[in-house]
């Protein structure tokens, strides 16, 4: 160019330097071959680092009187101001649009080249090789440009510092201390064939080419994925064919931009010419028609294209870590998580084309952290390639194409999940046999495979708890899952050195900001510094503090301690972000190891470090007037003709070595240098973490210093700054996470639902399905839904977000539960069998680990993947977890039946009777028998108890055979059996008593022998009554009213119904038998009345009747002795009352002569009878004198 060269303050990542570092990592990522050549598997002495990586150099010298002949480009700044031949002017952007957005004139669009965008479309292959030219001199450089930072892993060349001269004897770059452009104002520095004429410093041209990989999310360890370059003149740089970074135009040194994990192209200078470019990389494709493809690991290809068009400074910085890797390469990378041992050998295979026999021969090992070459080696036996954690291997053969097809097995897999370039690995085998194998790759769409190998399991358990309510057999199920394995570690730290910069301003005791931070910061520190960090020392922490300045609280440590105590400062005083920062830089941190700076503030900086001379600022008067810096004019005198205000040094003020008003960053400058001061940084990590709303620069400090995301981390309240932090440490780790993407339990048949008893098949029941995290009961994210197959299978489903999934973090614990009840099915299997079929598993609950009972569930899994994120990489590999079997138990009823003889069990000694015990569902009426009929006699006392009762019953017992002389009657009978009965608490509750009572049975004899009394010789009188008299032989029974068998009465009066009286009603007991009875007249005073003499025999027989009724009747009467007292047998009607006749006899009628006349014979007995009387009395005295002898 023709201008005077700028020296800017540019960020250490230059457009040139990532650009030669993208190079150089696709070479680095190329490796050794199948069937490979000595070509292929060239020695490290003899391959340069562009040649090892893959790289292709183009350097091409331009005859600068000939090479605008008959062309478009120009050379040397010629033609109108204002076109893109011309120069474009002091401090001014690129000239965009010289060229078309895709490239020409190549077999592919990826080995192309640049075409003008007018002039009849001309390529620009003549200057870049593609076809010859007169005035071009074509080389290709073995290499010798780029160099490798171990430390960081970014390839780049910087003119500013190394000078570059192309040998063209050994056909290389060689390297040596920038001297020559000490004078950089109009001294060119990048001047590859020489700088003794305008001929070899100007003029001429440098291409380069290179395949790389894109990891996922654009990260590579940890880091975003950066191409930089800084320089001039025209630089355009092609992703697969389409122009992505546009620099085009003879310029200053002006700095591009492509980040390949935000996706966006950034440029120090607006353009000067032409429309905007594109500012991201999604764009850059659409405006070329084309559409960007960031599938992970796949294979794209860099195209950079470098013009020196002027005559005047010469310069370029290349800076980037892509993975490049060679087009004849495949990369296998191994990447562990969990416990697995940090020096564990893995073995794997590598299968190219179609062949079934592994590839066999060299490949190169390297450190897949530095792209460094560990060493060359050679397969085993079996084609067995070997590899540890943080290394791949590179096979490199002449043999690949881009469409080689290939897979890749790793051996001994079975103990693992296995996922490759974040797809799960199929695993197939089993034992020492188990292997893992990739799907087919093609070696020109994706060279690298990542694979991760993880131990991590996810913690899940199902419990039941025994829960009130309901019948009383109500159960809790509880399935759990926990990102938190019992087995293993989930997250594992990258090498990293962290520096905490925390704010220590007055305003940080506002609102519980400090205490937030402070605890914030020492979780972070508590789960990063763990003891096993301590000794391998993967991570290390500092702390530096700031108000009005800034303090290194600790150096780089592994004790949690020691962070905790330097993050417990009173915060006092105001704000300074320079300082902080600077002090954060200043601390060096370990060789090869990442740095991460964790910046946290509460508001806008009010101090600064630096001191302002003078600078240049215009002024609005919008919101209360404000200064906005122009830079761009540095001198007082440029400022005025532009109409800005020029103000002096530090206006703001300033005292004890910082400068600010405050309180204020009116002027800016305090943003300004602590901006400048974080651009410093190299390549640290920025997290940018405000506490505050009022922090509102901190979004343009994330943006415009590139910080991790672009943006600010919001840490505004306690819980959004935990979360910032929980993100800085994802970031910072590589982690395996668990995500739950549902939990099903299918229900044995043993147990029912509560609470959605009558759900159909399909029916939604999340409102039935409690789901926690922790304490935390959700409210949304996840859904229940109930099925039943055409087995009549049951299942309870629960998905979280859909298809997408919950993330278990290590202190989750996601709990889901519903309610469950033992079946009837289980009711009645325990009644018929008295035992359980299963055991519950250990852990499910007290009421179940260990115990006797039914399984809840058929079947139970919890359905998740092992959510691994390494290097940016994300993958999830989908596995299943089988829950434990709880069990759940029954409690059934009984009932206590009790024999009662109403005549006496002592009676019944020799006797049995048969009882059958009898059920019908609640509220129906068909019984059915339960069990076999039961013997009740006196050997089991008349009493027995049957156990196993199931609920839900009405009982009875029923006496199938017994004494037909006996009445059966039942107390209890007909009782409800409920399950509240049975799971009650008082014991006897789910107790039933049933009494069966045998009464004698009776039957009686109701008035059937009477009497009649039949009087001659006179007629009746009022006062006339007969009494008769009915005696019982061998204690028969007798009529109720004759009390202790005494003698039974009847009497007959003169009004008595046909001077007829019957005998009260007899009882007698059932049973075959016959009873006598004797009826007699009692005698009486009625003088000259003779009283019947008459006595009757009657027989009582008690038997059954035809219709099988026992029944008591008279079965014969007989007269024994007639009126007189004379002895007869004579048969009487039994159904007629026997019959007495008195005869009354008058003195009268007595008859005085002639025969004894009735008269007569009464005056004889008279006489005989006074007779009688005396000689009772002489007797008397007879006696009375012979004792006086």
């Amino acid at each position: 160019m023709r201008h005077a060269r700028i020296q800017q303050a540019k960020p250490e990542r230059s457009f040139a330097e990532r650009i030669v570092a993208v190079i150089v990592a696709i070479a680095m990522l190329g490796g050794m071959g199948y069937a490979t050549t000595s070509a292929a598997m060239a020695d490290d002495d003899g391959q340069t680092l562009e040649r090892r990586a893959g790289i292709s150099l183009g350097l091409h010298d331009y005859t600068r009187n000939a090479i605008n002949k008959n062309h478009a480009l120009k050379f040397m700044s010629v033609g109108d101001s204002g076109t893109y031949n011309r120069y474009v002017g002091d401090r001014k952007g690129a000239y965009t649009g010289i060229v078309k957005t895709t490239l020409t004139n190549g077999t592919t669009l990826t080995n192309g080249y640049p075409a003008m965008a007018d002039k009849g479309s001309e390529s620009l292959d003549y200057l870049f090789g593609g076809r010859p030219d007169s005035a071009v001199k074509n080389y290709t450089p073995a290499g010798g440009l780029l160099t490798l930072n171990k430390e960081d892993g970014y390839y780049g060349f910087d003119a500013d510092s190394q000078y570059a001269a192309y040998n063209k004897t050994s056909n290389k770059f060689e390297l040596n201390p920038q001297t020559y452009c000490a004078d950089q104002t109009n001294t060119p520095c990048f001047t590859p064939f020489g700088n003794d004429t305008k001929d070899d410093k100007y003029s001429f041209g440098m291409n380069l080419g290179a395949e790389f990989y894109m990891p996922k999310d654009g990260k590579v360890n940890n880091q975003d994925m950066v191409f930089d370059f800084t320089g001039d003149d025209d630089v355009w740089v092609f992703i697969d064919g389409v122009l992505v970074l546009d620099l085009g135009g003879i310029h200053q040194a002006l700095d591009g931009s492509i980040n390949f994990a935000t996706g966006k192209i950034t440029y120090d200078k607006t353009q000067s010419y032409g429309n905007p470019p594109a500012a991201t990389i999604t764009q850059a494709f659409t405006n070329a028609g084309k559409t960007w493809d960031s599938t992970a690991y796949k294979t794209h290809h860099l195209s950079f294209f470098y013009l020196e068009r002027g005559d005047g400074g010469s310069n370029c910085k290349i800076r980037f870590n892509l993975p490049v890797k060679p087009s004849k390469a495949i990369d296998i990378e191994k990447e562990t998580l969990g416990t697995i041992d940090a020096d564990k050998q893995f073995q794997f295979q590598l299968f190219v084309g179609s062949s079934s026999t592994p590839y066999q021969g060299k490949y190169s090992v390297y450190d897949a952290y530095t792209n460094q070459v560990l060493f060359d080696t050679q397969t085993s036996n079996n084609g067995v390639i070997t590899l540890a954690k943080g290394q791949f291997a590179r096979v490199q053969s002449n043999d690949f194409t881009d469409a080689t097809p290939y897979k890749v097995r790793e051996l001994n897999s079975s103990d693992y999940t296995v996922s490759a370039n974040g797809s799960p690995m199929t695993q197939q085998g089993s034992n020492d046999n188990a292997y893992a194998e990739t799907g087919s790759f093609t070696v020109g769409t994706t060279g690298h495979v990542t694979i991760v190998n993880s131990n991590v399991k996810p913690s899940n358990n199902k419990s039941i708890v025994k829960t009130d309510g309901g019948d009383g057999d109500e159960y809790t199920l509880y399935l759990t899952a926990s990102g938190d394995s019992t087995s293993s570690t989930v997250t594992t730290a990258t090498p990293a050195d962290i520096v905490l910069v925390m704010d220590k301003s007055g305003s940080m005791n506002k609102n519980n900001r400090d205490a937030n931070a402070q605890k914030a910061a020492k979780d972070l520190a508590k789960k990063l510094l763990t003891t096993e960090n301590s000794t391998d020392q993967q991570v290390r922490m500092a702390v530096v503090t700031f108000n009005k300045n800034a303090t290194l609280k600790q150096d780089f440590t592994t004790s949690a301690s020691r962070i905790e105590s330097a993050v417990s400062q009173t915060p006092d005083g105001g704000t300074n972000w320079e300082d902080a920062l600077k002090r954060a830089n200043d601390l060096q941190g370990r060789s090869g190891v990442k740095k991460h700076i964790i910046f946290l503030s509460d508001g806008n900086p009010t101090y600064r470090t630096s001191s302002y001379g003078g600078s240049c600022y215009s002024y609005s008067y919008s919101w209360g007037g404000n200064y906005t810096p122009q830079p761009e004019y540095t001198t007082k005198a440029t400022c005025k003709a532009a109409g800005y205000y020029w103000l002096g040094e530090n206006p703001d003020g300033g005292s004890d070595g910082a400068y600010g008003a405050g309180n204020s960053d009116d002027y800016g400058f305090n943003y300004a240098t602590a901006l400048a001061e974080a651009n410093k940084r190299g390549d640290a990590a920025l997290y940018v973490v405000k506490t505050s709303t009022e922090a509102n620069k901190m979004a343009d400090l994330a943006s415009e210093a590139n910080a991790v995301n672009g943006e600010e981390f919001d840490g505004t309240n306690a819980e959004n700054l935990t979360n910032a932090f929980d993100q800085i440490y994802s970031s910072i780790t590589s982690s395996a996470k668990i995500k739950v993407f549902s939990i099903t339990d299918t229900l044995s048949q043993w147990v029912d639902p509560v609470d959605f008893s009558n759900a159909t098949n399909g029916a939604d029941i999340t409102r039935h399905v409690t789901v926690k995290n922790g304490s935390t009961v959700l409210t949304s994210g996840y859904a229940a839904t109930y099925s039943v197959d055409n087995s009549g299978n049951r299942t309870v489903t629960v998905t979280f977000n859909g298809a997408e999934g919950i993330v278990a973090e290590k202190a989750d614990n996601i709990d889901v539960s519903f309610k469950v009840k033992p079946s009837d099915a289980a009711y009645a299997d325990y009644a018929d069998k008295n035992k359980y079929p299963d055991t519950g598993d250990a852990d499910t609950g007290n009421v179940s680990a260990g115990k006797q009972g039914y399984y809840s569930n058929a079947d139970a899994k919890l359905n998740y993947c092992v959510l691994t994120e390494v290097n940016g990489a994300t993958s999830c590999v989908r596995a299943e977890a089988e829950y434990p079997h709880p069990v759940v138990q029954v409690k059934l009823g009984k009932i206590n039946i009790t024999k009662q003889w109403s005549d006496g069990a002592d009676k019944h000694a020799n006797d049995s009777v048969t009882v059958q015990l009898q059920r019908k569902a609640i509220g129906a009426t068909n019984a059915e028998n339960v069990g076999n009929s039961i013997t009740l006699n006196a050997t089991n006392k008349w009493t027995t108890a049957v156990d196993n009762l199931v609920p839900g019953y009405t009982y009875s017992v029923v006496e199938t055979t017994g004494n037909d002389r006996y009445d059966v009657t039942y107390t209890g009978n007909n009782t409800e059996l409920t399950k509240k009965m049975v799971w009650s608490s008082n014991a006897d509750a789910g107790t039933l008593k049933a009494t069966i009572t045998n009464t004698l049975k009776t039957v009686s004899l109701q008035h059937l022998i009477s009497v009649r009394k039949n009087l001659t010789g006179r007629e009746w009188k009022d006062s006339d009554q007969f009494g008769f008299t009915l005696k019982a032989e061998n204690n028969a029974p007798l009529p109720a009213s004759c009390k202790d068998q005494q003698p039974c009465t009847v009497t007959v009066k003169h009004d008595s119904t046909e001077h007829s009286a019957a005998f009260d009603d007899i009882t007698y007991n059932a049973g075959d038998a016959t009873y006598t009875y004797y009826v007699t007249e009692n005698s009486g005073s009625i003088s000259a009345l003779h009283y019947s003499q008459a006595k009757y025999k009657v027989v009582v027989t008690v038997a059954k009747n035809n219709d099988g009724a026992w029944t008591a009747s008279v079965t014969s009467v007989t007269k024994v002795q007639d009126d007189n007292g004379q002895k007869v047998s004579e048969s009487q009607s039994v159904s007629t009352p026997v019959a007495f006749t008195n005869h009354y006899i008058a003195v009268s009628a007595l008859p005085l002569t002639g025969g004894m006349t009735d008269r007569q014979w009464l005056f004889v007995g008279g006489v005989v009878g006074g007779l009688a009387v005396l000689l009772i009395g002489a007797a008397g005295v007879w006696n009375g004198k012979k004792r006086l002898v």
